[in-house]
């Protein structure tokens, strides 16, 4: 209780009516350079300590006494002016810009306006043009780059795919390290549904992030440690501001169209060799061991490539690429030779380079935006209708979506004003590919096993053959293992239905102008229906089956807050305090069948065999309250406070977040500095404590239901996790400094942040013996430090009213975070799993970065040598830390040119370090179909590790004293790469550099649309994302896309690389005309 006494005290600070003889003056503040409104602008009466700031819509209205000279009206990066008063009662004025580029306004936390020269955090915001000017195709991927301290990675180039973003690294043990999403003031849900785990079987349905039409938003502010604190326990992984387009611009109607179609192609495949073909035992290493006897014609027949009847014969057992070799005038019999009289007849054994290649194919997308906005003195309105078509690089994969948003604000009277926002969105997808080492996923079989003699033209033209008796063939290459991949993409589909709808509604009551009121509800809802069709496949659906699953979401806030601002003189004192309620639901329900009696027909009345049942619901609540202050002394000197208090229904306790920063501008208090060289000067620091709230039930004990029964009787099973009812949120504190400079009339911006985040409080499952009633229990344990330095450079190259102007903008960021401890009440926890694939862990283990790779490595000498056994082969060590997924640093180079009407952009987006497994190179390792395998001419004849293989190592052996002295061991090509358990083999950097956008934009001249009936604006792009990866790192001998691997958008899919969809350059066209 004493908190929020405190809490509203602080706001109580500084309220009161200054009584005298007086009049009223009103008016406007506008940018002379673009006529946009500028909130935030101190206007003072000369002479007094009277004042007030402009609000949203950049008006002002101030009591003045009688003998009121003149009004100064200022705004940091502004120049100032003086104003007359005289016998006016309305006063509009244009200020002028000092070309600082840090004078913008940004939305900081709960929607508030603020200059960003006075704000002593770190806050950076990305404008309209920029999201949309590259043509990605979601949000997501537009930031990619563009924000020093952000990581995004887009899981593949799959259809609908999910994205992962991080803020200042990965500084938290839970799975879930996203930010928080808020839309116009309400938080909404990035959750990202998926079925199957993370290795096997899974369908990624996509972020929420992907349900915003990035053609709807005007800014996107990124709110990184400290300036999150407002949020306290949802803002621990940071938080994303996303402000959608109001109808504030241009007085009077303005209808608008953006549209823009590309054309995808897929833009790296992995590194495949193309000189040996399917089978085992073919190459030229054991033919000469077989004693040469038999031709090679007669050897690749009878031994290395045998077609017996097309079922459980050579051909079909092995669907490995160690047979003969290509292009060498071999002629044998395959799965599409023709067959006469009964027997199949041989053909030339030939390579198809291309086969995997011609699995794609051309891709398409289409945005289409209609927009209509109306502003006039006392409203703000803007509606708009989208549609977007996206068909895949994979056959019969697409979606579309729909979505309509709708945005106004309307002056009621002198005292109330509503605002009120609305977004929805209905996805649909036909068919969304799986994910993971799976018959659901034919991209596994396609990049790794496929033989490299197989003609994908005669697998496209015969998927859908059909027996005498009407039944599918399976007609295929290999009908043990595989399934041909057209018909599991036409056959074996994954459907998606997704209606959302999130929106809010705000009343504003301003009894006095320095003194605002708003309540505010706000919900994000959304309903989603999958449906994953299995009409046959080798693995979980021998018999076919389907699986549906529904998922329902609701997240409701309701919010009071009152806020002042008032200007004393040479100070300025904006004050915030409110009370939040929210209230989130959310419901699951499986069902299906993993047996069919009549294939194809996917009801439960058609089952055979146990059916498929699952529920799910959970339920939260959370009450805060929470108050800001921010005060400025003269333009130069500003101090910011918050403070947060939450009570949580997963928490029994309540918790308390406060922050404070300061932010100091040398340039305005000593005139002196500002020269030719040095334009502008600000220093800041801030420290805050943020937290993590848990999910539902993890401080109560449980019960759940599976498919079982008793007797006819369903049973419950209680929860294995012991419930901690004194549990915690995990906390975060973290301080940040940092400088800003302008140099040469800030035609050089720099912006320099060094952040210090300790993670304490994690909140983790640790198993425990059976004997208590429970295998794990929750625990507050682990703390992570996470230190990191974000540098954001922009130089004005060329800058010139007319002519050529070049501006190139520079991101860096560095972070390390670092496992300090684990559970000390736990002393056998020596490491704590957060992600696994293959046997390969991503572990956090005290002392180390976060993110270690364990897994099975090189048994090593103490001078560092790989040993050998007996046979020639690695020697292995298992659990040893073989890698570190996190990356070094990141960085993002952006040039902007324009030249009278045409403009140029080009994006490049580095990333160094960040090791990752790749299950692509595992497997075409073991397969043979990696460049890898043929290189050196390893199959030609016997090899020793370290002279044909493996040259960068050392290789030894035992000799017959037992000493350790340089390999001579023979073996082949083939034992060699078919024995990799090691899984350190697979392990490579993580390192790319991409050219990410390119972006030809005309704007039509004014003359040339005046002959044109109702537009005013018209503007043609030539717009490609993704365009090519530049450069990997050598450890990366398949050349994968670096980004494109994983299958889970948290933390669990985090150093892996698991044969998704290959990533997808785009160039196309882009339309944006104004009416």
């Amino acid at each position: 209780m004493k908190k929020i006494v405190l809490l509203f005290a602080f706001f109580a600070i500084g309220l009161q009516v200054l009584m005298a003889q007086t009049k009223e003056l009103s008016g406007s503040v506008t940018s002379a350079d673009d006529g946009g409104a500028i909130p935030g602008v101190s206007v003072s009466v000369k002479g007094t300590t009277l004042g007030t700031i402009t609000d949203m819509n950049g008006v002002f209205g101030l009591k003045v006494p009688q003998d009121a000279k003149a009004l100064v009206f200022s705004f940091v990066g502004m120049k100032s002016q003086e104003v007359a008063i005289g016998n006016q009662t309305k006063i509009n004025v244009k200020m002028a810009s000092e070309s600082i580029s840090v004078d913008e306004v940004v939305v900081t936390g709960l929607g508030i306006s603020r200059e960003q020269k006075s704000l002593g955090y770190s806050v950076t915001n990305v404008k309209s043009e920029a999201i949309t000017k590259g043509g990605q195709m979601n949000l997501t991927s537009s930031l990619t780059g563009k924000v020093a301290g952000v990581q995004v990675n887009q899981f593949g180039g799959a259809v609908g795919a999910s994205s992962r973003i991080s803020i200042r690294g990965n500084s938290s043990f839970s799975a879930d390290q996203q930010p928080l999403i808020v839309v116009d003031g309400v938080p909404i849900s990035n959750s990202s549904n998926r079925s199957g785990d993370n290795t096997y079987n899974g369908v990624d349905y996509g972020s929420g992030l992907n349900d915003i039409n990035p053609q709807d938003i005007e800014s996107v502010t990124v709110l990184k440690g400290g300036s999150a604190a407002i949020y306290g326990m949802l803002a621990g992984k940071g938080v994303i501001l996303i402000t959608t387009k109001s109808g504030k611009g241009k007085e009077g109607v303005t209808v608008s169209y953006d549209g823009d179609i590309t054309v995808d192609r897929v833009s790296t495949l992995p590194k495949l060799q193309n000189s040996y073909g399917q089978g085992y035992g073919g190459d030229e290493s054991h033919w000469k061991a077989d004693g040469g006897t038999l031709s090679y014609q007669d050897f690749a027949q009878e031994n290395a490539f045998s077609w017996v009847d097309g079922s459980n014969g050579v051909n079909d057992f092995y669907d490995e690429s160690w047979g003969p070799r290509l292009d060498v005038g071999l002629k044998l019999p395959q799965y599409d030779s023709p067959v006469v009289n009964g027997v199949r007849q041989a053909t030339d054994w030939v390579s198809r380079p291309n086969n995997v290649k011609d699995f794609f194919q051309t891709g398409y997308s289409q945005n289409h935006t209609i927009s209509v906005q109306s502003q006039s003195a006392k409203s703000n309105t803007r509606a708009s209708l989208s549609y977007r078509n996206q068909t895949g690089t994979v056959p019969n994969t697409d979606q579309r979506r729909y979505s309509g948003q709708f945005n106004t604000d309307m002056k009621l009277n002198d005292y109330f004003t509503i605002d009120m926002s609305a977004n929805y969105t209905r996805t649909e997808s036909d068919n969304l590919l799986g994910q993971g080492y799976g018959s659901n996923n034919p991209i596994n079989g396609l990049l790794v096993w496929s033989g490299r003699q197989i003609n994908m033209n005669t697998l496209k033209a015969n998927w859908d053959e059909k027996d005498a008796a009407g039944e599918y063939t399976y007609y295929n290459w290999n009908t043990n293992y595989h399934m041909n991949p057209y018909f599991n993409v036409y056959k074996n589909t994954n459907s998606l239905l997704r209606d959302r709808l999130f929106a809010k509604s705000s009343l504003f009551f301003q009894p006095i102008k320095s003194l605002k009121f708003e309540g505010r509800l706000g919900f994000d809802t959304y309903s989603m229906k999958s449906f994953e069709r299995h009409y046959f496949d080798h693995g979980d659906y021998p018999e076919g089956g389907f699986d549906q699953r529904t998922y329902k979401n609701s997240e409701l806030n309701m919010d009071f807050i009152a806020s002042f601002n008032q200007v004393y003189g040479d100070f300025n004192v904006s004050l915030v305090a409110g009370a939040n309620y929210r209230n989130v639901v959310y419901e699951y329900d499986r069902s299906g069948a993993n047996a069919l009696t009549v294939p194809g027909v996917y009801t439960l009345s058609n089952m055979s065999g146990t059916p498929i049942g699952e529920m799910d619901h959970s339920h939260t609540r959370s009450n805060s309250v929470y108050s800001t202050g921010s005060f400025g002394w003269k333009h130069q000197l500003y101090l910011d406070m918050s403070a947060r208090n939450d009570w949580s229904s997963t928490i029994n306790d309540s918790f308390f977040y406060p922050s404070a920063s300061l932010s100091w501008l040398p340039t305005e208090s000593f005139k002196g500095l500002k020269n030719d060289v040095l334009s502008f000067l600000k220093l800041r620091g801030g420290w805050a404590q943020i937290g993590s709230a848990t999910t539902a039930y993890r401080n109560r004990a449980y019960y759940y239901s599976e498919s079982s029964s008793f007797k006819g009787v369903a049973q419950m099973y209680k929860s294995y996790t012991y419930p901690n009812e004194g549990l915690r949120p995990e906390s975060v504190k973290t301080w940040e400094v940092g400088v800003e400079a302008g140099f040469f009339d800030d035609r050089l911006h720099a912006d320099v942040a060094y952040y210090n985040k300790k993670t304490e409080d994690q909140i983790m499952n640790v198993s425990t013996s059976n004997v208590v009633g429970f295998s794990a229990m929750t625990l507050n344990a682990g703390k992570i430090v996470s230190k990191g330095i974000e540098v954001q450079l922009r130089a004005d190259v060329i800058r010139r009213k007319e002519g050529l102007n070049w501006t190139s903008t520079l991101n860096y960021s560095r972070d390390r975070s670092k496992v300090l401890e684990l559970a000390p009440a736990f002393p056998a926890l020596k490491s704590y799993q957060l992600g696994w694939t293959w046997g390969i862990a991503n572990q956090a283990i005290a002392g180390e970065p976060w993110g270690v790779l364990v897994g099975t490595g090189y048994a090593r000498t103490e001078d560092g040598a790989i040993k050998v056994n007996s046979s020639g082969l690695i020697s292995t060590e298992s659990s040893k830390k073989i890698g570190y997924a996190a990356p070094d640093y990141l960085a993002g180079w952006r040039n902007d040119f324009t030249f009278k009407n045409f403009s140029l952009g080009v994006f490049l987006d580095l990333r160094i370090g960040g090791d990752i497994w790749s299950q692509s190179m595992s497997h075409s390792y073991a397969a043979g179909t990696a460049a890898e395998t043929v290189k050196n001419g390893v199959r030609e004849h016997a090899i020793v590790a370290g002279k044909d293989v493996m040259t960068n190592e050392r290789f030894v052996m035992k000799d017959a004293s037992g000493n350790w002295v340089t390999n001579t061991i023979e073996t082949d090509a083939q034992t060699w790469f078919e024995s990799g358990g090691v899984a350190e083999m697979y392990i490579f950097d993580g390192s790319f550099l991409k050219l990410r956008e390119i972006n030809v934009s005309y704007n039509v001249p004014k003359s040339l649309l005046s002959k044109i009936k109702y537009v005013s604006n018209a503007t043609v792009s030539v717009i490609g994302s993704n365009l090519a990866l530049l450069w990997v790192d050598k450890s990366n001998t398949l050349r994968l896309d670096p980004e494109a691997g994983g299958v889970s958008s948290d933390t669990r899919g985090v150093g892996f690389e698991q044969a998704s969809v290959p990533a997808s350059r785009s160039f196309g066209l882009k339309l944006n005309l104004t009416f």
